[in-house]
C-alpha cells in the first residue's frame, strides 16, 4: 500500500512526483520547476504561482529554497552547475535513486514561503525562515527600550521643572559685620582755665602806684586775648575789679601798707577726653544662595 504524507498527498501518489523527486536536479533545473505548478507539487513545494516567480527570479532565495529541498531529500543528490558554483569539481555524483521519504517532503512543503528574502539558518543549512517572530520580538523589544527611556527623560524634566520652581533663595554671609571700635584720647577744647597761687605780686611799703602795675600785666597774661572757662571768666573779672579800685584810690606819694588776697594769676588751655574711631569698620560679606528641592545647591 502506498505510504501517504500527514500534510496532504504523497509524492508516490503522483507519477510526476516520484519522476522529479527521484531525478538530480542541478539548480537551475530547480528554478525552472518553481516555475510548473505541477514540477513544483511534485518537488513537494507549496507557493503560489506570484510567489514561485519571486523566488525564481531571486537568486538567492531560489538558492536557499534549493539547498532546503536538497537537505529534506537526503537521496537526491544534485549536478554539479560550473555556472552557479565556479569552485566545484567539473564530476557529478549521482546518488541511486529510490526510498523517498515522504514525511521530510509534507514536512518541507508545509514550511512556510521565504520568496521575499534570504532564509534563516537552521541545522546548519539555509532554510526560509519559519516565522515572524524573531522580528516582532526585535521590535517590541525596541519599542520597550524606548519607552523606558522616554519615561526616564519626561521624570527628569519633570525634576528639573519642581527644582526651579520650588527653588528658594537667600542670602548667604560669607563674613560677618565688623563693628567699629574706638580709643580714647585727650584734646584741646580751646578755652582756657586760670588760676590763682594766692601770692600777691605787690609788696609792702611798694609805691602804691607800682602795685597796681604789677598786677596789671598779671592781669593782662592771664585773663586777656582768649576765651576763658566760666570759672576763670569769674576769677579774672575779680582782679579786674580790684585793680580798678586800687587805681581810683591811688594818690601821690602812697604806698603799699598790706598784701590782699589776690595773688598771681596762670593761664592753662582746657583739655577733654574724647572718642575717636579706629576705622575699622567692615560690612558683611554676602551672595544670593539658591537652594533647589531643600538638598541641592546652597541649603541652609
Amino acid at each position: 500500500m502506498p505510504a501517504t504524507s500527514p500534510f496532504g498527498s504523497g509524492l508516490s501518489d503522483d507519477p510526476v512526483s516520484a519522476i522529479i523527486t527521484s531525478m538530480a536536479l542541478s539548480l537551475e533545473e530547480f528554478r525552472s520547476s518553481l516555475l510548473d505548478a505541477v514540477s513544483r507539487q511534485g518537488l513537494g513545494i507549496q507557493l503560489t504561482d506570484a510567489q514561485s516567480q519571486q523566488v525564481a527570479a531571486d537568486p538567492q532565495a531560489s538558492r536557499s529554497w534549493y539547498e532546503y529541498w536538497l537537505s529534506t531529500n537526503p537521496q537526491t543528490a544534485p549536478v554539479v552547475d560550473a555556472s552557479s558554483t565556479p569552485d566545484a569539481s567539473p564530476t557529478a555524483e549521482t546518488i541511486p535513486l529510490g526510498g523517498h521519504d515522504f514525511a521530510r517532503t509534507a514536512a518541507f512543503a508545509s514550511a512556510p514561503p521565504a520568496y521575499g528574502g534570504g532564509p534563516a539558518e537552521y541545522a546548519g543549512h539555509a532554510v526560509p525562515p519559519t516565522s515572524g517572530e524573531p522580528q516582532k520580538k526585535s521590535r517590541v523589544g525596541l519599542w520597550v527600550a524606548l519607552s523606558i527611556v522616554g519615561a526616564l527623560l519626561l521624570i527628569a524634566v519633570i525634576i528639573v521643572v519642581v527644582a526651579f520652581t520650588t527653588a528658594r533663595h537667600w542670602t548667604k554671609v560669607d563674613s560677618p559685620e565688623k563693628p567699629e571700635t574706638f580709643h580714647s584720647e585727650e584734646y584741646e577744647t580751646g578755652l582756657y582755665l586760670v588760676s590763682d597761687d594766692g601770692v600777691s605780686p605787690c609788696a609792702v611799703d611798694q609805691d602804691w602806684t607800682d602795685c597796681i602795675d604789677a598786677m596789671e600785666v598779671n592781669y593782662a597774661g592771664a585773663c586777656a586775648g582768649v576765651e576763658l572757662v566760666p570759672a576763670a571768666v569769674t576769677l579774672c573779672g575779680q582782679h579786674r575789679a580790684e585793680i580798678d579800685r586800687m587805681r581810683a584810690e591811688d594818690s601821690e606819694g602812697s604806698v603799699v601798707a598790706s598784701l590782699g588776697d589776690f595773688g598771681h594769676l596762670t593761664r592753662t588751655p582746657e583739655t577733654a577726653t574724647r572718642q575717636v574711631s579706629n576705622k575699622d569698620y567692615e560690612a558683611a560679606v554676602t551672595h544670593e544662595a539658591v537652594c533647589y528641592l531643600g538638598f541641592l545647591g546652597e541649603c541652609e
